[in-house]
């Protein structure tokens, strides 16, 4: 089987646990890929890289990290369908999974197909004016402010009607996937994966009756934002574009999927319970 490795900033304990995995890898007899933000975590790498071009050809990609890696892996992946396996060493990890103490067995349960997958919904951002490269998210697409105080200028359209003008910071286009990041920060609800909706959540909104809104995962999102005397950024997860003036943006579902490599044993709700304290008694 041929696989890829993606992580970011490896190095100390990091590169030991990589190592380790490596070396079991090896013995299963896995050829392997590094990613480009892998390889350069190594002065000599001898392992061949993985691309857009040969990304096709990976049974799957092992995302090492914390949810940021794996969303920058899920920029790799793109439209390819290539699996991911998210394998939690960073901080939070609601899309990686705390697996790297057992994942030996994990790794014998994908040889053995003894294991669940599941497809994560995404968003695609369109702009009149401009193409954008990945134009696509897994967790959310957020309009901000950015080199002012003064709130930014939205309106907002669902399927060509109009809901409102929001007057704020910003605000969040979220996928259910999403809705445990940005949005949930910011007071918006949690929704199960395999929610068919999505989510609009503005950011310290200057109307305090503006809450969140949950809206079908069909709709069209158009955003026009009113002549900015400053820049404003449009953020894609982690990824940010500067924009200025009056301009006009499309938000919808994506036509693809990104597909999640799950133990058979996966359980949303345990996730939650474990990543926000739910039902723990934390006065102690």
């Amino acid at each position: 089987m041929k696989i890829g490795i993606n992580g970011i900033n490896i190095k100390g304990e990091k590169k030991k646990i990589l190592k380790s995995f490596i070396e079991f890898l090896e013995s299963k007899n896995f050829t392997i890929y590094f990613s480009t933000e892998l390889d350069n975590c190594f002065s000599k790498s001898t392992y061949k890289t993985y691309n857009s071009k040969n990304i096709k050809k990976l049974n799957f990609i092992i995302s090492l990290g914390g949810d940021g890696t794996l969303l920058n892996t899920v920029t790799h992946v793109g439209k390819s369908n290539t699996k991911i396996l998210g394998v939690n060493i960073g901080k939070l990890g609601f899309l990686s999974f705390d697996v790297h103490d057992v994942f030996e067995k994990i790794i014998d349960d994908i040889i053995n197909n003894n294991y669940s997958l599941e497809k994560r919904s995404l968003v695609t951002l369109k702009n009149l004016n401009n193409k954008i490269e990945k134009n696509f998210a897994l967790n959310e697409i957020s309009v901000i402010k950015k080199d002012s105080s003064s709130m930014i200028k939205i309106q907002c359209y669902i399927d060509n009607k109009f809901i409102c003008t929001y007057w704020s910071d910003g605000l969040i286009i979220s996928t259910p996937t999403g809705s445990t990041g940005y949005s949930l920060s910011c007071g918006g609800p949690i929704l199960t994966p395999n929610n068919k909706n999505l989510l609009i959540t503005p950011i310290s909104p200057h109307n305090l009756g503006l809450r969140s809104l949950i809206i079908s995962d069909e709709s069209k999102i158009k955003l026009k934002i009113e002549n900015q005397k400053y820049n404003f950024l449009v953020s894609m997860d982690s990824r940010s574009y500067t924009f200025k003036g009056e301009q006009e943006f499309v938000v919808e579902k994506s036509k693809f999927y990104v597909n999640l490599i799950h133990p058979n044993n996966f359980d949303f709700f345990e996730t939650l319970r474990k990543k926000l304290n739910w039902g723990f008694d934390l006065r102690n």
